[in-house]
């Protein structure tokens, strides 16, 4: 009843996590009180996030010296949103979401999606990660001409940097 009456998935009860916190419940004493809505929704989401890309962020510059690391950007507009989708990748991360830069703000003052506005928010990231510039070895981006200019831009920032399409 409990996963029909909440639209879980039914392969719920064969998930690693699920099993765990089953298996783990009975070791919780009677005064537990679970999270609030509000609790799983701010506080914990944020604190998981930050687990969570902490995790990413040591996975990504695990030998990144030896493998380097690619910076990745494509651009799309859903339900009227201008958003960029910027990913990294290294050698034992071969793919992370990093960013998805929402850019409503911007045009909505007369700013536009051009070469320097991508690279004015996808540098920092990359500089986040890699604040000395020797790791990032490659950027790649769809072929529009301002992401391509883009990745122009950024290359000038690191000097072994590549521009792939």
């Amino acid at each position: 009843d409990f996963i029909i009456s909440n639209s879980l998935p039914f392969n719920l009860t064969r998930d690693s996590k699920f099993l765990a916190m089953i298996k783990n419940a009975r070791f919780v004493p009677v005064t537990y009180v679970p999270p609030s809505r509000k609790d799983i929704g701010g506080r914990l989401l944020i604190e998981n996030y930050n687990i969570h890309m902490t995790e990413t962020t040591s996975k990504l510059l695990q030998d990144a010296e030896l493998f380097g690391l690619t910076a990745m950007g494509d651009g799309a507009t859903i339900c009227k949103y201008p958003l960029t989708n910027v990913l990294f990748a290294g050698g034992h991360e071969h793919q992370a979401l990093i960013d998805v830069i929402d850019s409503s703000d911007h045009m909505a003052f007369g700013g536009a999606k051009d070469a320097r506005y991508i690279a004015s928010k996808i540098m920092p990231l990359m500089e986040d990660i890699d604040p000395k510039k020797e790791s990032f070895d490659m950027v790649v981006f769809d072929g529009a001409a301002n992401v391509q200019k883009a990745g122009r831009v950024i290359a000038a920032r690191f000097p072994k940097l590549i521009v792939c399409k």
